[in-house]
């Protein structure tokens, strides 16, 4: 998982006030489902200028979610002309209004449209657990074929923890990518790296089995190559299993746990409702984290004696990223489950909401799907996490 330190620190998340009339209109069905005309008509409504501020950068989150790489420049340009002063005295919001320069604007405005190529054909594509098949890793992960215009084919983790596609410089560079010359980003990773820098670019195309994303502006860096939650939720309805990514499967017949797409911010991500030791959260679906679960706090020393006693066990250090390993008790929809689960410290999951409050959340990552599976169908409301 990799989470944006711009959008993600600039936006200023917090529970929807009666004065926030525009985040308060975004909860609702016409908000969920507005274009980004509709949420840029709703943001100019905001006459005070902080909150006018706070909601232009909300929709400028969501217009780089939906890849319309040539509606940025101009909206990009009048947010940081309408509020200079305020953006130049931020600290977080400078880096932020900072991140294109004029070459690159120009660039994307004369981009062509994002599209996704429509298909209503079952595919089956398989997942491989490493990026190669010459190299064998310590840690096994999803990774799927993905192909560009050119022919052009590598290895992406299929990695729904992480907002957005990135791709290897050496990959980006085989496949054709038009790196924009004066654009710069900045991110962290869920181990504690942070201010890692970014490049941005366009790829004429991406393939994913016959899937074609065309004009998509992806996040270059020296890191291997991530297929993220802003493809994978444009892929219409899909299952993931534990070997493979299914395209237009038949409609999952139970539900056995109900997936939230919270996309509060750039940071958008699957969540499912659960209580770990108690506690009720949100755990976020992360196919890229190795772990089974990792949490947000550490777990409670318990009592010897007492069965199924949340938080048992002592601190651990491995593989150079520290950690501390404790048994708890998953509950996910009346399923009852003893888990071991990890603790990082200094790890940099995105906070949530649930019911007004900030909660700490949990991942549940690739290691899970031994006894689950995924069934994404954002289009229909419908999305489950099933036992397997």
């Amino acid at each position: 998982m990799w989470v944006s330190t711009g959008l993600m620190s600039a936006v200023r998340i917090k529970a929807p006030a009666a004065d926030q009339d525009f985040y308060q209109w975004v909860e609702t069905e016409q908000g969920r489902n507005a274009s980004l005309a509709q949420l840029r008509q709703q943001c100019d409504k905001e006459l005070d200028a902080d909150k006018h501020l706070d909601c232009s950068v909300s929709v400028l989150a969501r217009m780089l979610e939906a890849k319309v790489a040539n509606q940025l420049p101009e909206y990009y340009l009048a947010i940081k002309g309408r509020h200079a002063r305020a953006i130049e005295a931020s600290a977080e919001l400078k880096p932020l209004f900072s991140m294109f320069g004029d070459k690159s604007l120009a660039i994307l405005a004369t981009t062509g449209n994002f599209s996704v190529s429509d298909s209503v054909r079952h595919e089956v594509l398989p997942l491989h657990p490493y990026a190669n098949d010459f190299y064998i890793a310590q840690e096994v992960l999803p990774f799927i074929d993905v192909g560009a215009a050119n022919g052009v084919s590598a290895r992406f983790v299929l990695d729904t923890g992480a907002p957005q596609t990135r791709v290897n410089i050496d990959t980006a560079k085989q496949m054709g990518i038009r790196l924009l010359p004066d654009a710069q980003y900045r991110y962290s990773t869920f181990y504690g790296e942070k201010d890692l820098a970014a490049r941005l670019g366009i790829l004429r195309s991406l393939k994913v089995g016959t899937r074609e994303f065309r004009n998509v502006l992806v996040f270059v860096s020296d890191r291997e190559n991530l297929l993220g939650l802003d493809l994978i939720s444009k892929l219409g309805r899909l299952k993931i299993t534990r070997n493979a990514l299914e395209l237009n499967p038949a409609p999952a017949r139970r539900c056995d746990a109900f997936i939230a797409f919270n996309r509060v911010d750039l940071n958008q991500r699957l969540v499912v409702a659960a209580q770990l030791d108690r506690r009720t959260t949100l755990a976020i679906i992360d196919t890229g984290n190795v772990d089974y679960l990792t949490a947000a706090l550490p777990g409670r020393q318990a009592n010897a004696v007492q069965a199924l006693t949340p938080g048992s066990s002592n601190g651990y250090t491995g593989d150079n990223k520290h950690f501390q390993r404790f048994d708890g008790i998953l509950v996910m929809q009346g399923n009852i489950m003893a888990v071991s689960y990890k603790y990082y410290p200094g790890f940099t999951i995105p906070p949530s909401l649930l019911g007004g409050q900030y909660v700490p959340s949990i991942l549940l990552g690739w290691r899970a799907f031994k006894d689950f599976e995924l069934n994404l169908d954002l289009d229909s409301g419908r999305s489950c996490f099933n036992k397997v």
